[in-house]
């Protein structure tokens, strides 16, 4: 089975910049000890205030399981205030190289 690539975008809102990232700093630890986690890290951009999430899981189905964690309830129900645009999650496709004809 095919290992499962998120990254997941946040924006912070304005002077809310050190709270939003000590929430998501927040999931770090829980999050790496799952079963099924095998990366878990989290990014801010240069321009300050976007924070990215990039993950690996085994699975989907430990990804649904992440999904489903106190801690990540908690995430949902805390980054509304926080944040400038919605909570972006995005499951990526690896696209391989075209085969080059011979």
């Amino acid at each position: 089975m095919a290992d499962v690539q998120v990254i997941a975008r946040s924006v912070a809102r304005k002077g809310k910049e050190d709270q939003l990232r000590a929430l998501l700093q927040g999931m770090l630890t829980p999050t790496r000890a799952e079963p099924g986690c095998r990366l878990y890290e989290l990014y801010e951009s240069g321009s300050g205030g976007r924070f990215y999430f990039y993950e690996t899981w085994e699975s989907q189905a430990a990804l649904d399981q992440h999904v489903a964690t106190p801690h990540f309830k908690h995430l949902e129900q805390s980054i509304g205030e926080l944040v400038a645009e919605a909570f972006e999650v995005n499951i990526l496709t690896r696209i391989l190289p075209a085969a080059t004809p011979a």
